[in-house]
């Protein structure tokens, strides 16, 4: 069943119940109203004829001229009179047959007055006690007025509530349909997006309504979309380069070996070359696996170390150092502490090395200069740690995918990587519970900096 369907059938069965629930009442009300007038007119006929019955006693003559008097005279009214022994001892229209039940006389002789129906009629009947013996007075009649009207007014709400049901269902259906035309039109722009209008979104309106807080959320969401499809493409066509280069390398360099007799030092030299084509897949694939292993899944098992800051600039630095002799890094500790612990942070030592590591060696190897310089500054609940170089900037249309994995600039792309050392490096960052950002722009310095939690 469709959301249109289910507006209708709720919005229908709702105004139903009100209109079911209005009108059962004005009818009750009806009927109530009616049949107690019809009752009272009965009960003072009861109430002439009892008079009668206690003053003059059984006047039959001038009982059967009040009977058939007033404006309530009718062809179907009756009048009966029980003495003690449950006999009748006057009975006017004999005509008309009517038998009370013993039960209902029984009653009678409990209660002073009781109403009821019987075969379609209205009966009152009361108890009277004369000096003589306690006599039963029952009048009857027909209200035909009354029944005709209730009748009448039955079917007119019976119409009126089915017109009306039906005047709902289709406005419903209408204005259901109505309001949730958006939401198709939104279904429609969707299924054309893909695959090949990839950057068309949703058009969004001046109006704050949920249709519009949607289309938003959407929109964001296309976006999302939009850059995960073309980092994907990013990476498979660097990992494609990537491993094409040194294998297409590998392959060339074997069956050029292979096409003559050649002599040892030639083969010394391209089973040298072969090793570091291999050497160049291992790293990328050891790079690969440690960027798919990091996760926040498995943060609770690596993170057990007990790492100081200080140490650890200290030990990258030595590091960095004897990669390259023209590399050159310079630390800045900042004001430390007096109580070593708050130099400490909980995390895993081998991880935060290889990021502070990665950062630093980028930061000489992109220097004009090769020199870097590491700062540590301790919060109260953060401590920062930047990596500075005074090379150039980093293009902005570079800076919000340089953390993606396999992601090389123009500039990059001229020194030996793979463009996953930055997006490893936000992984153990995030890891940590702490963020990475950069500044890079025109005469200014490049800074990275790694925010960790203390705690």
């Amino acid at each position: 069943m469709t959301i249109r369907q289910r507006l209708t059938f709720r919005f229908t069965g709702l105004v139903s119940s009100i209109l079911l629930l209005a009108f059962v009442s004005i009818y009750t009300f009806c009927w109530y109203f009616i049949s107690s007038d019809f009752y009272r007119r009965l009960d003072q006929r009861v109430s002439m004829v009892g008079d009668i019955l206690v003053r003059h006693g059984l006047h039959k003559s001038l009982i059967q001229q009040v009977s058939h008097s007033g404006k309530g005279q009718r062809p179907n009214q009756k009048l009966i009179i029980f003495d003690n022994q449950n006999r009748v001892v006057l009975e006017t229209n004999k005509g008309l047959s009517l038998i009370i039940p013993e039960s209902v006389i029984t009653t009678l002789r409990q209660d002073e007055r009781v109403d009821f129906r019987q075969e379609g009629y209205y009966l009152s009947g009361s108890r009277f006690t004369t000096a003589a013996r306690q006599l039963i007075v029952v009048a009857s009649d027909e209200n035909t007025y009354g029944d005709a009207f209730l009748r009448r007014l039955l079917w007119a709400l019976l119409g009126l509530l089915l017109l009306i049901v039906g005047m709902t269902a289709f406005s419903g259906w209408f204005f259901a349909g109505d309001s949730l035309r958006p939401m198709q039109q939104i279904n429609q722009v969707v299924n054309a997006i893909f695959p090949h209008n990839q950057d068309e979104r949703l058009r969004i309106n001046e109006e704050d309504d949920e249709i519009n807080r949607l289309s938003r959320t959407i929109n964001r969401l296309l976006d999302r979309v939009g850059e995960s499809f073309q980092l994907q493409r990013l990476f498979v066509a660097n990992v494609s380069h990537e491993l094409k280069n040194p294998l297409t390398q590998i392959s060339s360099q074997l069956e050029v070996s292979l096409l003559n007799q050649r002599d040892s030092d030639s083969y010394r030299r391209t089973i040298r070359s072969v090793l570091e084509d291999v050497g160049k897949l291992a790293t990328l694939t050891h790079e690969l696996l440690q960027l798919s292993k990091i996760n926040q899944d498995v943060a609770s098992d690596l993170l057990t170390d007990t790492v100081r800051i200080d140490e650890l600039v200290w030990d990258v630095r030595d590091q960095v150092m004897g990669l390259n002799p023209h590399y050159v890094v310079s630390v800045e500790l900042g004001v430390l502490p007096d109580e070593a612990d708050q130099l400490t942070i909980q995390g895993n030592k081998p991880l935060l090395e290889t990021a502070l590591k990665n950062l630093t060696e980028n930061a000489c190897k992109f220097s004009d200069d090769g020199r870097a310089l590491l700062r540590m500054q301790l919060g109260q609940a953060l401590t920062r740690i930047q990596i500075e170089n005074a090379g150039q900037p980093i293009a902005a249309d570079d800076l919000p995918y340089i953390f993606e994995p396999f992601y090389r600039s123009r500039r990059t792309t001229e020194v030996r990587g793979y463009g996953v050392g930055l997006s490893l490096v936000r992984r153990i960052v995030q890891l940590h519970g702490g963020q990475i950002g950069v500044m890079s722009t025109i005469n200014q310095p490049t800074i990275f900096t790694i925010d960790l939690p203390r705690s």
